[in-house]
């Protein structure tokens, strides 16, 4: 089930729209990856700490990455927030 896709609002815009769509059981996941045809070289996934905290306000259970692809923003601010919050963060492999 894919409750939403990101659109020009970014993944901020995103995270906060679908907060409102939780219906009971476990969580949903966020995945970050390169749409088709994206440009690598200025436009790729990123995930950074105030994703972690959207995501957890959100009552996602995780996020995953692009493996490879994804850039993570402050790196330690990342895993110390998907900590705090019981968040996930993981790279996946995308084919």
């Amino acid at each position: 089930l894919v409750l939403g896709v990101e659109a020009a609002e970014g993944t901020d815009g995103l995270l906060r729209r679908c907060a409102g769509l939780r219906r009971e059981g476990p969580g949903g996941v966020l995945v970050k990856a390169a749409k088709p045809g994206q440009e690598h070289r200025v436009d790729r996934p990123t995930i950074g700490p105030q994703t972690v905290i959207l995501a957890a306000a959100a009552g996602l259970q995780g996020i995953a990455g692009e493996a490879g692809m994804t850039i993570v923003v402050d790196r330690a601010e990342v895993v110390r927030a998907a900590d705090l919050a019981g968040l996930f963060v993981v790279g996946i492999a995308v084919s």
